[in-house]
């Protein structure tokens, strides 16, 4: 009987510890170039869930489209709830400042945004990538009520780049395993 217990004791530990993991984060992979040069295509990123806690301005969230429900995109916050946002020569401006973003590769690519508040529960979001971004700018502010959770960390990328540009987030549904020709600076890397 000892031994019995020896050996269940651990695997239902293990078992009880997965399942808690799993429910506490998600992983999704990255199938397109919107949010290049933060994700690249064939990233694998840990989502978590917000909870009660407020999403802040910057931060990279996953959440439902507001266009097609089915669909999970990923873009980054860049106005919150009562932010005036507009642009400016294609620059991007938050009430009344011009925003700082290091991580956009052509800030005056963002084209037209017509001053506007940010509604209640709401926020606009932009992909890194403005040139191959749907977005905001398409079909307006985004909803807290679909936000799935917040981009912490790239798992790792399997760095495949193959994919044709769309602006959404897939989840992982089966088994995916690093390949060997991972590129290993993407590795446990924290999303800014």
């Amino acid at each position: 009987m000892t031994t019995i217990r020896t050996v269940a004791q651990p695997v239902l530990i293990a078992i009880v510890l997965a399942l808690g993991v799993r429910s506490a984060i998600r992983i999704y992979s990255i199938p397109t170039a919107s949010m290049v040069p933060t994700l690249q295509v064939g990233d694998h990123i840990v989502v978590v869930p917000y909870g009660n806690s407020v999403p802040e301005r910057g931060e990279v969230v996953v959440f439902h489209s507001p266009v097609s429900g089915e669909e999970l995109l990923v873009k980054r916050i860049v106005a919150l709830p009562g932010d005036l946002v507009e642009t400016r020569g294609g620059r991007l401006f938050v009430g009344g400042h011009a925003a700082s973003e290091p991580y956009v590769i052509a800030p005056t690519a963002t084209g037209v945004i017509e001053p506007q508040v940010i509604p209640a529960d709401c926020f606009f979001v932009l992909g890194d990538n403005r040139a191959n971004s749907f977005d905001s700018r398409e079909w307006g502010v985004l909803s807290r009520a679909l936000l799935v959770g917040r981009a912490r960390l790239v798992l790792w990328s399997s760095g495949k780049g193959t994919l044709q540009p769309q602006a959404n987030a897939s989840p992982l549904t089966r088994r995916t395993f690093p390949s060997t020709t991972m590129p290993l600076d993407r590795l446990f890397k924290p999303i800014q």
